[in-house]
C-alpha cells in the first residue's frame, strides 16, 4: 500500500500545533511509507488550492512525495490503473491520528477482508465524532468511483454515518492497533487531539527524571513555542544562549552567581526537551538539526563542568582546582574523541545517539558480562542529562560545589576509561562477525 485518497474539507485547514489537519496526515503517511496522496474534493478550485500551499512547504517536495488531484472525470481511469481486487486507503481530512496509524494500518492490511469498502477500526482509539465513525477506509479500486461521492457526504443515514452505497456493495470492518484517532467535528474534539498529540512529544528512552518533571513542563512550553512559530533550531539557540549565561554566571565563583547559573543549567535541559517535542509534532526532524543539537549539548556539557572548577579558584584562589579542572576536562574531551572515533568506525557517521542504546543493551550480549560492564549498566542514568541538570543544582545550592567538581572529575574519567574498553570490544566483534560466512 503506497498511495491514499484524502477526501478534501474546509475544516482539513483547522492547525493544531502548528500543522494543519491534512498536513498532519499527509507527513505520518509519508513517514509510514506511503508514496502518493491523491486530493479529492467535489468543492471546485478547492483541490488545487490545496495542492499549491502544499507545495509552497519544503516538506511537501516532489522529492519526498507524489501529491496529485483526483476528480471524479479521471476516478473511472485511475481506478483501473491497478489491479481491481486491491484496497487503497480513503481517509478524510479532519482526522487526527498518532503517529504510527499508517504503519498499523499498513501491517494489518495484508488480512484485510474481501469487501468492497472497509471501516477501518483503531482498537481502543480514542475515535469519536458526532457521525460515530473514524474516516479511515478501504475502498476497492473497481469501486472507488461509486464509493467517494458517499463518502465525502457529511449527512449519513446508516449506523455508520454514511449513506447507503447499494445493496451490490459489500461492507466490512478492519481494527488495527492504534492509541487514537480523533474526527474533528468540533472544538472539544480538536482540545481533545491537542491533548493527545502532545503526549506523542515524549521519548520512550527518558529517564525517570525527564519522564516525570521535566516533560510535564517542556510539554506544555512546547505548545505554547509552536504557536509563536519558533522552529526547533531556533529553539536550540535558546538553550544555547541560557546554558552560555549559565557558564558565565558559574565562572564569576560567588556562591550566589553559581547557585542561579546552576538553576539556569537545569532551566536549559528543561527547554532542551522542547526543541526535539517541537520537531516530532512538526514533523520537522533533520540530519543538520540532529547534529546540532548532539554537539551543542556536549560542547556545553564539557563548557559548563570546566567552568565549575575554575570559578572555585576565582572564589578560593587554589590552585588545586586547576588540577582537578585540567583532569576533568581532559577525561571528558578524551571520552567524546572516542565516541566520534567509534561512530566512524561502526559506520554511523557523526550520529552518536545510537551508541548510547548500544552500550545499554550491551549487558545482555554474553561478550560483555564482565563486572565493568554489569556495574556500567547500574550507574548509566547518572550520565543522563537530566540527572546530572538536577544533581547540579541541587549540590551547588546546598554549598556542595566543591564536592561536585570532584565527582565530576573524578566520573568523567571512569567513563572515558570504560568506553574505551567497551569500544574496542565492540569493534572487535563487529569485524569478527562480518567474517562469520551467510
Amino acid at each position: 500500500m503506497e498511495e491514499t485518497i484524502v477526501l478534501l474539507s474546509r475544516e482539513g485547514q483547522t492547525r493544531i500545533l502548528g500543522l494543519s489537519l491534512l498536513e498532519r496526515l499527509i507527513l505520518y503517511g509519508q513517514k509510514a511509507g506511503l508514496r502518493k496522496f491523491w486530493l479529492y474534493s467535489e468543492q471546485p478550485g478547492l483541490a488545487r488550492q490545496v495542492l499549491e500551499k502544499l507545495r509552497s512547504d519544503r516538506r511537501f517536495s516532489p522529492e519526498k512525495m507524489e501529491l496529485a488531484i483526483w476528480t471524479p472525470e479521471n476516478i473511472p481511469q485511475a481506478g483501473s490503473e491497478k489491479n481491481g481486487n486491491s484496497h487503497v486507503l480513503v481517509l478524510e481530512d479532519k482526522l487526527v491520528v498518532h503517529p504510527d496509524f499508517f504503519t498499523s494500518i499498513v501491517r494489518a492490511s495484508g488480512q484485510e477482508p474481501g469487501q468492497d469498502l472497509i471501516l477501518v477500526n483503531p482498537n481502543g482509539s480514542s475515535a469519536g465524532g458526532r457521525s460515530g465513525r473514524v474516516g479511515a477506509f478501504l475502498v476497492n479500486r473497481e469501486r472507488i468511483g461509486n464509493l467517494l461521492p458517499a463518502l465525502m457526504s457529511s449527512t449519513g443515514t446508516g449506523s455508520d454515518g454514511l449513506e447507503k452505497p447499494g445493496d451490490s456493495i459489500s461492507t466490512g470492518s478492519l481494527e488495527v492497533d492504534c492509541p487514537f484517532a480523533v474526527r474533528i467535528d468540533g472544538p472539544g474534539e480538536a482540545r481533545q487531539a491537542e491533548k493527545l498529540l502532545l503526549e506523542t512529544g515524549r521519548k520512550p528512552v527518558d529517564g525517570y527524571i525527564t519522564r516525570v518533571w521535566f516533560r510535564p513542563i517542556s510539554l506544555r512550553l512546547t505548545r505554547h513555542l509552536i504557536r509563536w512559530g519558533l522552529t526547533p533550531n531556533q529553539i536550540s539557540l535558546i538553550v544555547l544562549a541560557v546554558e552560555l549565561l549559565s557558564v558565565y554566571l558559574i565562572l564569576k565563583g560567588r556562591y550566589g552567581s553559581m547557585a542561579l547559573g546552576s538553576f539556569l543549567f537545569l532551566v536549559a535541559s528543561v527547554i532542551d526537551c522542547c526543541d526535539g517535542e517541537n520537531a516530532r509534532l512538526t514533523c520537522r526532524v533533520s540530519r543538520f538539526g540532529t547534529i546540532f543539537d548532539i554537539s551543542a549539548d556536549a560542547f556545553l556539557y564539557v563548557t559548563f563542568f570546566t567552568a565549575l572548577p575554575l570559578g572555585l579558584y576565582r572564589g578560593t584562589s587554589s590552585e588545586a582546582w586547576l588540577y582537578v579542572g585540567a583532569f576533568g576536562w581532559l577525561s571528558m574531551v578524551g571520552f567524546y574523541l572516542q565516541m566520534i572515533h567509534y561512530a566512524r568506525r561502526a559506520g554511523i557517521g557523526f550520529n552518536i545517539v545510537p551508541i548510547a542504546r548500544e552500550i545499554e543493551t550491551s549487558i545482555h550480549d554474553p561478550d560483555f558480562q564482565t563486572w565493568a560492564d554489569r556495574l556500567a549498566s547500574r550507574i548509566a542514568f547518572i550520565y543522563r542529562r537530566d540527572f546530572f541538570t538536577t544533581l547540579a543544582f541541587v549540590l551547588i545550592a546546598l554549598g556542595g560545589a566543591r564536592l561536585l567538581a570532584i565527582m565530576v572529575s573524578f566520573f568523567a574519567f571512569l567513563e572515558a576509561v570504560y568506553f574505551g574498553s567497551w569500544s574496542r570490544r565492540q569493534l572487535r566483534k563487529k569485524a569478527l562477525n562480518k567474517l562469520q560466512p551467510a
